[in-house]
């Protein structure tokens, strides 16, 4: 176990935590976000107590007590953080709900969890007022913004909370422990299989509290909020670690890149968290500017880039803060420190690249299930394959593991739920003996720093008994700038019969185009057929012979995903989708 950079800050009830936050930092800015005349407004520590407060008298005005399900809906905004910290921080059961599912989807959670309050974003309104009629536990509903008819507006909740001194007090007064319940949160994931984590006060504060010791943050810090907040790794990593700090986070407008760039540039962010297709395409976009650049640029970027590769190698330096600090000013990022990856795997090559850029990005691993975080590189000792080493507190050890050392990875810690919603069955087959199985497979090195291989129900087994983990095969071919994103699977080789690897195959059509224009060939199926093969058989040279892919099929649209931008995996058979996303 990795011993921490600093003392944790100890384990709170997320209503204790706040109230840290207000003695330490109370002037300070908490949360920030663009109003439409282009400047930004603001809400110190000391504002966000007291809403919490006025809110959490309002809901238990509403007859909202300890244990009583309350969902969040809505894009990230200062409103939601509110809303989660005043229905958790009075024993209420938080259910972040998914703003990008369906009606019937949403019924169905809301359903299953007995909602009986929802605090939504004014989008929402009219789907929530028609499903009031059809949920017999939804009694109340409370707007984000302005109100409606059955439906209290922002203000008016607050100022209910603020008028009702019987309820503050007996809000105030609730003795919340450690170990209720604070949060239950429905995940489908890849698999389809829609699941409810339940995670108690003591799960999110205890990886607060471990997180806190691992990464060097502080009330300089401005967070930018950009991930969905109903996700636990922003609504723990993008939230609740930052109010640990004191530090500042700004609401992102959007996932448009020239929106996001502002944000970070106006707002002066300096840490952010992420997937890996949001750094992908930044770097993408990266490349894209040096190959427009003029001949002179391009060639001392390449220098420059040579130059902190050798540097690093040779002697651990990263010479690219001093290369590069033009432009990472001119691409808006001057002010950012660190980048944090998570929710899925990252490709070595784009954590190198970032790093050599003088912009170093972590890759972590988590689950829901975890509260999420395992584990993090340290930033001064990045291994960009790997997911990095654990955080204090936690304990991983590699169950069944084969000749190479690769098996499934089992958690045990403060930070793991108590099991799934009403599914003692489920939660037997992953919490066993202290330690819950998470599922994926993966390794260790010496150095205790861990690598996720895969999932440990899409390995295929090959025809010699050999195991392939397709989340490796694709790290290789994420390399390639042809390929804009690939799935390997097991599919069936017409020739034998048998199980082989293949991948399926999204091209990047823009790149693809320049290709042809260059080669004066039209860009036409057989062109990208072709470029797409030479690319994989390339990216497969490192692989072992019975890793590489033996069938290859093109899609011309992009793979349907998680709202984490994981790909939906069940969706497909023998390299064919047979469902609708």
């Amino acid at each position: 176990m990795r011993r921490g950079i600093r003392p944790g800050i100890g384990v709170f009830t997320t209503l204790e935590l706040v109230a840290r936050a207000r003695e330490k930092f109370g002037p300070r800015v908490f949360g920030q976000w663009r109003l439409p005349s282009g400047e930004f407004a603001r809400a110190t520590y000391d504002q966000l107590y007291a809403d919490v407060v006025r809110l959490g008298a309002a809901l238990a005005q509403l007859g909202v007590r300890p244990g009583t399900p309350v969902s969040v809906i809505g894009e990230n905004r200062y409103e939601w953080a509110v809303a989660y910290l005043a229905a958790t921080g009075g024993g209420a059961v938080c259910v972040p709900l998914d703003p990008q599912l369906k009606e019937k989807e949403l019924a169905g959670i809301m359903t299953k969890a007995k909602v009986e309050v929802v605090v939504a974003s004014p989008p929402f309104l009219p789907m929530l007022a028609a499903l009031r009629e059809r949920l017999p536990h939804l009694r109340e509903i409370i707007s984000m913004g302005e109100g409606a008819e059955g439906v209290l507006s922002w203000e008016e909740a607050l100022a209910r909370g603020e008028e009702e001194a019987a309820a503050r007090e007996e809000f105030l007064g609730r003795e919340v422990s450690l170990d209720d319940l604070a949060v239950l949160l429905f995940t489908s994931g890849t698999t389809g299989a829609s699941k409810a984590a339940m995670l108690t006060h003591r799960n999110l504060g205890a990886n607060v509290h471990q997180v806190y010791q691992s990464l060097p943050f502080d009330e300089r810090d401005v967070f930018l909020s950009l991930l969905p907040l109903h996700h636990t790794f922003e609504a723990t990593a993008g939230m609740l670690i930052p109010v640990a700090g004191g530090c500042a986070i700004t609401y992102a407008r959007s996932f448009k890149s020239r929106e996001i760039v502002e944000d970070i540039r106006d707002a002066g962010v300096s840490m952010m968290c992420g997937v890996p297709l949001l750094y992908e395409k930044m770097l993408a976009g990266i490349r894209r500017a040096i190959r427009e650049a003029p001949p002179l640029r391009r060639v001392l970027f390449h220098t420059f880039m040579g130059l902190t590769r050798a540097a690093y190698v040779l002697t651990g330096a990263n010479l690219g803060r001093l290369f590069f600090s033009g432009l990472r000013r001119k691409a808006g990022l001057d002010t950012l420190r660190m980048f944090i990856s998570g929710a899925a795997p990252l490709k070595a090559e784009v954590s190198r690249t970032f790093y050599y850029l003088g912009l170093p990005l972590l890759q972590g691993y988590g689950l829901t299930e975890t509260a999420p975080v395992v584990s993090v590189n340290p930033l001064d000792r990045i291994k960009f394959a790997s997911s990095g080493v654990l955080i204090p507190g936690v304990d991983v050890r590699i169950s069944d593991p084969d000749a190479e050392g690769i098996g499934e990875v089992a958690v045990a810690g403060d930070n793991v739920m108590v099991g799934y919603y009403e599914d003692p069955e489920l939660t037997s087959k992953v919490l066993r003996d202290g330690w819950f199985y998470t599922g994926d497979a993966g390794w260790i090195d010496r150095e205790g720093y861990i690598y996720i291989t895969g999932r440990v129900k899409n390995v295929i087994v090959t025809a010699a008994g050999k195991n392939v983990y397709p989340e490796e095969i694709e790290a290789e071919l994420g390399a390639a700038a042809v390929i804009s994103e690939a799935a390997v699977m097991a599919m069936t080789d017409p020739g034998t019969g048998r199980e082989a690897v293949g991948a399926v195959v999204f091209p990047d059509y823009e790149y693809l185009e320049g290709e042809a224009r260059l080669a004066g060939e039209p860009l036409n199926d057989a062109f990208v057929e072709r470029k797409v093969r030479e690319a994989v058989a390339a990216c497969c040279q490192s692989l072992a012979d019975y890793k590489r892919v033996k069938i290859i099929k093109i899609r011309k649209e992009e793979f349907p995903k998680t709202t984490t931008r994981k790909i939906k995996r069940y969706l497909f058979r023998d390299g064919e989708q047979i469902r609708e996303a």
